[in-house]
């Protein structure tokens, strides 16, 4: 099963060529081919850089500081992306796939970067799709088009034997009604927007429920449970608070309740070790771009500000402060479950053996009672003979064997929720590790690179500063030996 979606790049073309050509995603380059272009990030923006600038008459390269703004620029790129179910593929044959659909969607003259990146446990295709080809021609991503990318990728999907989505259904964030309403203002869910925002800065406002109250207090009627449901005018249907967009959702609301809006403390960060301090800089930077909205070029939520607040916490309670402790923990979560798994197979043989000794015992001390047996009933007796090393001598040997069998039930059941929780923890550090990996070797390097950039701006100026003090300190020293 192939999905494929759509991203239009409108500014910052080379950050989603170095982000699909990273060779830690590629398995070091192995899949990632240009069709009409190099797959090398230097010479592929070149390329891409001159194709667009030929045709459009504008640069290439565009960074707007106002997001509404950077929409309405031309695009630059078309990215897609063609993800596929876990373990269906091997990479080898997603990237064939993505190959194969590249050239029947956009032909042998467009120029277009496809790579198969393997680091998650999906695999998944990468497409930098210019926005012209090489004539000239404008590509279009509408309904049409993307419905044609969809069908050719169901097609070759099916001639490799992979399951495709029979019956795709079509969700959106907003209805059209919606998104004019707030548009002109008048939307009665962005004056609850608004309302929300103001109510989470009172320092009142300590908790969901205490939120709760105060929407209660200003007349909407609300009810608080699984989900957060604010009903605002009469004869209309309340409305979950996660559907109004992203930050109003309960685990996003209380996060924003308790950070008030306001990012880590340098401070706090230097509380940290390793790279618990890295991620807290991360964090910290993202908590700035989504609190103050400043130039930026990476993007951030809500839902991704509380998501990192609880992978610093894993980090901190499993005191985690190098990639090797993370690596430590997986295989060790790892070791613990394959030993309650190898648990569970000897108390299941043990089981077993005494449950044969509790059906044939009876039977075999039956038949030791017997002083004249028949020749069918030593027949018998002698295929039992095996009972002779449990020492049977009367009904209370069974008995106990019967009491051993239920107290290894016992234990076997015990073994079977220590395997679940085991199983739970292994997938919990799988998942954040490769989570934590994905983020801090491609997503967040450009925030550390900037924030490695400051602090060697800052030490330079610290520096310069010292340097200044040393001369004005010699100069005064000087001038004090003539007096």
């Amino acid at each position: 099963m192939a999905i494929i979606k759509h991203i239009a790049v409108h500014q910052l073309p080379l950050k989603l060529i170095r982000y699909i050509l990273n060779g830690n995603k590629t398995d070091e380059m192995k899949y990632a081919t240009g069709l009409c272009c190099n797959a090398d990030v230097k010479a592929a923006y070149m390329e891409m850089c001159a194709n667009f600038e030929g045709y459009s008459g504008e640069r290439f390269y565009k960074k707007s500081l106002d997001r509404d703004t950077a929409k309405k620029e031309k695009i630059r790129l078309h990215h897609y992306i063609q993800s596929f179910k876990p373990n269906e593929v091997t990479p080898e044959e997603a990237h064939k796939i993505g190959v194969e659909w590249t050239r029947k969607v956009f032909g042998e003259n467009h120029q277009v970067i496809v790579t198969t990146h393997v680091d998650r446990l999906h695999i998944h295709n990468h497409f930098a799709v210019a926005a012209y080809d090489l004539d000239g021609k404008a590509w279009y991503d509408n309904k049409t088009t993307l419905k044609r990318c969809r069908d050719i990728s169901d097609k070759i999907c099916k001639a490799h034997g992979l399951s495709i989505i029979e019956n795709p259904k079509y969700n959106a964030n907003h209805k059209y009604g919606d998104w004019i309403a707030r548009k002109n203002g008048t939307s009665w869910k962005q004056r609850l927007c608004d309302d929300i925002d103001k109510l989470i800065l009172h320092d009142d406002v300590q908790s969901v429920q205490d939120l709760s109250e105060r929407l209660r207090e200003k007349g909407y009627v609300v009810t608080l449970g699984k989900y957060l449901s604010v009903k605002a005018v009469k004869n209309r249907k309340a409305v979950r608070t996660l559907r109004l967009g992203d930050g109003y959702g309960i685990e996003e609301l209380q996060y924003r309740i308790e950070n008030k809006n306001r990012e880590m403390s340098l401070q706090t960060v230097a509380g940290y070790q390793g790279i618990q301090r890295e991620y807290a800089l991360c964090l910290r930077e993202l908590q700035i771009t989504v609190y103050r909205r400043p130039e930026n070029s990476y993007s951030a939520t809500y839902s991704e500000l509380r998501k990192n607040a609880e992978m610093l916490t894993y980090l901190c309670d499993n005191n985690i402060r190098s990639v090797g402790d993370f690596e430590n923990l997986v295989n060790a979560a790892a070791e613990k479950a394959d030993s309650l798994k190898k648990e569970r197979e000897k108390l299941l043989q043990s089981i077993e053996e005494k449950e044969k000794v509790l059906q044939d015992g009876a039977r075999y001390l039956d038949l030791v009672r017997i002083k004249i047996p028949t020749a069918e009933q030593l027949d018998e007796l002698d295929k039992l003979s095996c009972m002779t090393k449990y020492r049977l001598r009367s009904d209370a040997d069974i008995d106990v064997f019967r009491q051993e069998i239920a107290d290894l039930k016992n234990e076997l059941a015990e073994t079977e929720k220590n395997i679940e929780t085991a199983e739970k923890e292994k997938s919990e550090a799988g998942r954040n590790y490769q989570t934590y990996l994905r983020q801090m070797q491609s997503d967040y390097d450009l925030i550390l690179d900037k924030l490695r950039r400051e602090q060697e701006e800052i030490r330079k100026t610290e520096q310069e500063q010292q340097r200044e003090q040393e001369q004005e300190r010699q100069t005064r020293t000087n001038n004090n030996r003539y007096i």
